[in-house]
């Protein structure tokens, strides 16, 4: 008798650590992927010459991580216009896990056309860390003629 029930507790003790070891969220979603959550920096991109920008000209906005001091920006979100009137609204999304609240990020602009540079952010823009905001509005400077 005594036995039976020691063998009854070891059993239900397997069973407990069983469920303790699976993971979190996995009751009920089998098969479902798993959603990331994601980070949004939203703003506008503008300039203050008044002129409109030609067909080819592409607007480029990206997320930087520019915490390296001495190498290069890592981009971690970027998003393309073609659009010809500003301002011109931009929301880029990133990865949580991609964000590191140690870190600094900066958002930057830059204007095409033709291929050739002729507007870009010459301000930092920093954002989502360190009590930056998550929106920013970005007043390009000129830098070439179109």
């Amino acid at each position: 008798m005594k036995r039976r029930v020691l063998n009854g507790a070891l059993i239900a003790m397997v069973g407990l650590l069983a469920a303790c070891a699976a993971p979190s969220g996995s009751s009920g979603n089998a098969g479902k992927p798993a959603v990331a959550a994601t980070l949004r920096v939203s703003g506008t991109v503008s300039y203050l010459q008044r002129m409109a920008l030609g067909p080819d000209a592409e607007i480029i906005v990206q997320l930087l991580d520019v915490s390296r001091a001495d190498a290069r920006a890592m981009v971690l979100a970027e998003q393309r216009f073609s659009q010809r009137q500003v301002p011109v609204a931009f929301d880029l999304q990133v990865e949580a896990g991609k964000i590191d609240p140690r870190m600094r990020y900066s958002v930057s602009a830059r204007i095409l056309q033709g291929g050739k540079l002729i507007f870009i952010s010459d301000t930092a823009y920093p954002v989502l860390t360190q009590g930056n905001p998550n929106h920013v509005d970005m007043v390009l400077r000129m830098v070439a003629q179109p």
